[in-house]
């Protein structure tokens, strides 16, 4: 059996079977979100038009309650003094919207940097666009070939207004914008995405850690310390069973890991012996 963190459900189900079930339903997220997506096409914005696209941006973050305190004002410096290596592309949401995401680095080489996001109404010729959120990302190259990455860092987040399909005039879900910027992220080949433990989890201050837990357990993210927990939850999601709040937090609670982990690599193919 798995060890479970105290309080968590027991299955009576083996651990190498609920391993096996979720690392399947990792690869199955894997294909599904990421591998599957159309690429996207990053082209040049001239430094004047990325400025104003920051200037919108910065306003609509400090309108953004809790945001102050939360988000570090030195990201906005160094986004300035990137400007001109800003790039955008586009991406059609599942319900017709169009999503725009300006790329703009934080760091040399592009080691970290930001995914400003923005919504748009095709219908409407005078739509300007919604700015809805962010995802601010970095890279761990380690070993990794020229211009990869073993590993990516992500952080995401869609703005109060916005989330839970509150915004009506063009209707996505937070899944949708997150799996477009993991696409572009995907670019560099990581081995693996990467979601910090506090910030994102357990500690976020910009949304409920319970949900926050529920929404990476279901993207198949797991405390690599805690993975037979993990394994378990995720198998229990699958099965439409309810995850009790004790259950949650003990998986929380009980981790050191620093990162939660989703495997961006599928699996070798293995032929089935005769």
């Amino acid at each position: 059996m798995p060890k479970h963190p105290a309080g968590t459900n027991r299955l009576p189900t083996p651990a190498s079977d609920l391993a096996s079930a979720a690392d399947q339903e990792r690869a199955r997220i894997l294909r599904a979100d990421v591998l599957s997506q159309p690429d996207i096409k990053l082209h040049p914005l001239g430094e004047a038009d990325a400025a104003r696209e920051l200037a919108q941006f910065t306003r609509i973050l400090w309108s953004t309650p809790k945001m102050e305190g939360y988000f570090d004002r030195q990201h906005l410096t160094n986004l300035k003094h990137h400007l001109a290596e800003a790039r955008h592309g586009f991406a059609t949401l599942a319900r017709g919207g169009i999503l725009e995401v300006l790329v703009i680095p934080t760091l040399p080489e592009d080691a970290m940097g930001f995914h400003l996001l923005t919504v748009h109404d095709p219908r409407d010729d005078a739509d300007r666009g919604r700015v809805i959120g962010y995802t601010v990302y970095s890279l761990e190259k380690g070993h990794a070939p020229f211009g990869q990455a073993e590993a990516v860092r992500v952080a995401f987040d869609i703005f109060p207004g916005f989330r839970e399909g509150r915004y009506r005039e063009v209707p996505f879900t937070n899944c949708e914008i997150y799996n477009v910027s993991r696409k572009i992220l995907y670019r560099y080949r990581p081995e693996r995405f990467l979601v910090d433990a506090k910030t994102q989890i357990s500690q976020t201050r910009t949304g409920d850690p319970f949900k926050r837990t529920i929404y990476y357990l279901k993207r198949g993210y797991y405390p690599p310390d805690l993975k037979p927990a993990a394994d378990a939850c995720l198998v229990h999601l699958l099965e439409r069973k309810p995850l009790a709040r004790s259950t949650l937090r003990a998986l929380v609670a009980n981790s050191k890991a620093a990162f939660w982990v989703f495997p961006a690599r599928l699996a070798p193919h293995r032929p089935t012996p005769p």
